[in-house]
């Protein structure tokens, strides 16, 4: 039996309060609006400001009261260990005065050293530990001619040099670190042929700039040297751009270096490094009472130490 299909359209009619606007686009086509029919929705949109806050609610019940806390440490408890803080930290910034504290403190190895000034301030030295029992401070160091010493003012003030090798601590430094209590002096000399001498101080000390870092030695005590230091005793510091001795000529100009000038010196330790003998007049590492105005030392330093 064969099956026929057919299909039924159902036509509704609703009446709606629609209006039609015609509207020409060209002159062929027109648009028509229709008005009243409800349209898709539209996109949701962006989100509103926040209100204005509301009224305060009213206080509420106290809460539960919490559980007790740890106990803590009696007053007089904390002030003994800020006192005790308060000591170590005096200490590390005050630390060894010279080189003779230091051995005593067992460094017995010749080396740098960090020292304090009587001011708390901290300077490195280097400590001869061997010589003579050890203890030294050493302020200057002359052993191959690769620093030059002919210098102005403002670097004997604050010294110059190299570690490995030559050098002048500073004086401002030598004044600072001899401006308290009393020290000894003591010079060391070697030749080109390695032989050894030297010379000792009861007392040594250097003022300040204001005195013009003036010479305070005391009387000569020992040393196959003899002593070539006495004549400078009192006497200013002297350098290229600064003349402070007590002669008609310019001695730091003359003898090319920085030194405790009178008129002129029985010692240049600070003069040029001539290696032996030289033709030149006094201008060399001099020791007038070892080998000479004529000779210049292959070594020489100088130190001191408290007594």
């Amino acid at each position: 039996m064969k099956n026929d299909h057919f299909w039924v359209e159902f036509f509704f009619i609703v009446t709606l309060p629609v209006k039609i606007h015609t509207v020409s686009l060209n002159d062929k086509d027109k648009l028509s609006i229709l008005q009243g029919c409800p349209g898709y929705p539209g996109a949701q949109g962006l989100k509103g400001d926040a209100g204005t806050p509301g009224m305060k609610g009213s206080k509420g019940e106290p809460g539960a009261i919490g559980k007790s806390g740890v106990v803590g440490q009696k007053a007089d408890t904390l002030l003994c260990w800020c006192s005790v803080i308060t000591k170590i930290f005096s200490t590390a910034n005050t630390g060894a005065q010279n080189c003779k504290q230091l051995l005593d403190a067992g460094n017995t190895l010749s080396g740098w050293y960090m020292v304090y000034s009587v001011t708390g301030k901290p300077v490195s030295v280097f400590c001869d530990m061997d010589t003579d029992g050890g203890g030294w401070l050493v302020f200057q160091r002359r052993m191959d001619g690769s620093v030059d010493f002919f210098r102005e003012w403002t670097a004997y003030k604050k010294g110059f040099g190299n570690k490995q090798s030559e050098f002048w601590l500073g004086n401002d430094y030598i004044h600072s670190l001899t401006s308290a209590g009393s020290h000894e002096l003591r010079i060391d000399l070697i030749d080109f042929e390695n032989a050894s001498t030297f010379a000792k101080y009861a007392s040594f000390n250097v003022m300040g700039e204001t005195e013009k870092y003036k010479l305070i030695l005391g009387d000569f005590t020992s040393g196959t040297a003899g002593d070539s230091l006495s004549s400078q005793k009192n006497m200013m510091f002297s350098t290229k751009d600064q003349d402070n001795d007590s002669s008609a000529s310019f001695c730091a100009s003359a003898y090319k270096g920085g030194w405790w000038y009178s008129d002129c010196h029985f010692s240049n330790l600070n003069g040029l490094y001539l290696r032996g003998s030289h033709e030149s007049y006094a201008n060399g590492i001099n020791w007038r009472t070892g080998k000479g105005y004529n000779y210049s030392y292959k070594y020489c330093d100088m130190k001191f130490r408290p007594v």
